[in-house]
């Protein structure tokens, strides 16, 4: 008595249930009569047989690498599969993992037992491609019949355009919904930048599919050329299915602009230093960064509190010029950086561990020992040489190495090389000035541990990568990250507050 398992499928979601049901029923009734134990099922419900890609279908598949059961039952060929390359495919899989594909209602190649059933192998194929066949076939009557209807001007299906509705087979004008694509159309191309058009949108109650708008669903109604009346389906063009509510002229513009400002362009060009570094003081939210677009055709990029743009709480905290914000900020925390107690500790800091650094020189030590045995080895086999032992073994060895040797000694001029320079202590000083003011994305990443904007005043928290003790105590991995860019912060928690009086003009 051998053990099976059933694989049934249905294509389309007109059929129901009851055609798994009775695939279920007919191969039941054959698994009895043929001495086989069902020991599991496989479904897949409105699933297409043009190909492989069904997720019970390609369970069973991997399952047959390891499963006990022999036989693969199904009520016919073509619930297997209807393409031809596939179905052999998959065949040959099944027959890898000593497994044999069964028709409970048609004769198949194989028998159960494994045997060749000749007749069978002529019908199978023949069933395989009657079912393409059928598949190809429907599929031409189908794209025909929605051609047709198309050409008519009658809606086929899929989701409909914020700003219709479907009546009588027809697209009809949502003229409440109309007003609100062309305000966002009118805006976009005013030179708004989608996240506040998100926030007048918003700010108005107004709803998408149920829900406040999201910058996402803005940018695809700017994008969708059904809006002037024209349908990309394949090859084809349309032009009568969709009523046209905004001019080509502005869907135009509003291309243009969306190919200018595509995403990623413009924050290649721009960096925003405080990104994620800053919060409102009013509502605690994060402020982000942000940009426009003026009339002139200028973006313009500021920093404005999520609150008031995503969340509606009713923050009422100003946007800030970028500029004007990143500079004062900079300048703010170089003045606390230059405190010379701050300098003296960096300075200390990094010398300590330059001079550790040069006591270890453990690569370095490591490669001269290598070549001192590797001398001792050369030696030896000169030695040898000398006395008379003269074979290949010898002479390989004795080039091996001398090329060893070689290679050694260039190991260690790099090595000397990376501590032939010591900085000084007014070479670490100068460098230190000089360098917070190269490198400011590394100065505030370092240094600054958020931000809490006001409109009068901000207040800066720094980090405190030191560990508690004296000086000589403390750890070296903050004065290695200083090498590079050499800062220390004040203590965790102090702040500084500055007045921005003179910034807030967007």
């Amino acid at each position: 008595m051998k053990t099976a398992i059933i694989y049934a499928r249905y294509s389309s979601a007109s059929q129901t249930e009851q055609s798994i049901e009775g695939q279920l029923h007919v191969c039941n009734q054959y698994a009895k009569a043929n001495d086989l134990v069902v020991v599991d099922t496989y479904i897949d419900r409105a699933t297409t047989g043009t190909n492989d890609n069904r997720a019970a279908f390609q369970q069973m598949l991997k399952d047959s690498e390891t499963a006990a059961w022999e036989v693969v039952l199904v009520y016919a060929i073509d619930r297997f599969g209807r393409n031809s390359i596939e179905v052999a495919m998959n065949k040959q899989r099944l027959k890898n993992n000593k497994k044999v594909l069964i028709s409970a209602t048609q004769r198949t190649s194989e028998n159960i037992d494994g045997s060749k059933n000749l007749d069978g192998i002529l019908l199978e194929n023949v069933y395989i491609g009657i079912a393409e066949y059928y598949s190809a076939e429907l599929s031409q009557k189908i794209m025909r019949g929605l051609r047709e209807s198309r050409r008519k001007g009658q809606f086929c299906g899929g989701k409909i355009p914020y700003g219709y509705y479907v009546k009588d087979k027809k697209l009809q004008i949502d003229e409440e919904k109309a007003e609100i694509v062309r305000f966002i159309f009118d805006q976009y191309a005013a030179g708004e930048c989608v996240p506040e058009i998100v926030c007048k949108l918003n700010e108005k109650g107004l709803l998408h599919d149920g829900k406040p708008f999201l910058q996402n669903a803005v940018y695809g109604i700017l994008r969708n050329e059904r809006y002037v009346g024209i349908t990309r389906i394949r090859d084809e063009v349309y032009d009568n299915i969709y009523p046209q509510l905004v001019s080509q002229e502005q869907f135009n513009k509003v291309k243009r602009k969306l190919r200018k400002n595509k995403k990623g362009s413009r924050s290649v060009q721009a960096v925003y230093l405080l990104r994620n570094k800053i919060k409102c003081g009013y509502c605690g939210k994060p402020i982000s960064a942000e940009c426009g677009t003026a009339k002139n055709g200028d973006i313009i990029r500021y920093y404005k509190c999520i609150g008031r743009k995503k969340y509606h709480n009713g923050c009422k905290k100003q946007p800030v010029r970028k500029e004007a914000l990143e500079e004062l900020v900079l300048n703010s925390v170089i003045k606390v950086m230059q405190d010379p107690k701050i300098v003296n500790s960096v300075v200390k800091g990094i010398m300590k561990m330059q001079a550790q650094s040069m006591e270890e020189q453990t690569v370095l030590k490591l490669l001269q020992k290598e070549k001192k045995q590797t001398q001792v080895a050369l030696d030896n086999i000169v030695k040898a040489i000398e006395r008379g032992i003269m074979s290949d073994t010898t002479n390989k060895r004795l080039n091996d190495l001398e090329r060893q040797i070689k290679e050694l000694d260039e190991k260690i001029a790099v090595e000397q090389n990376k501590v032939a320079y010591i900085l000084s202590e007014d070479d670490i000083r100068r460098y230190y000035i000089s360098a917070m003011q190269q490198e400011p994305q590394i100065l505030i990443n370092i240094l600054v541990k958020e931000i809490t904007l006001y409109d009068d005043k901000m207040i800066i928290t720094y980090n405190t990568p030191l560990n508690e003790g004296s000086d000589e105590d403390r750890g070296f991995s903050f004065y290695e990250k200083m090498l590079y860019l050499p800062y220390v912060v004040p203590q965790s928690g102090q702040t500084i507050h500055i007045p921005i009086y003179t910034i807030m003009q967007v």
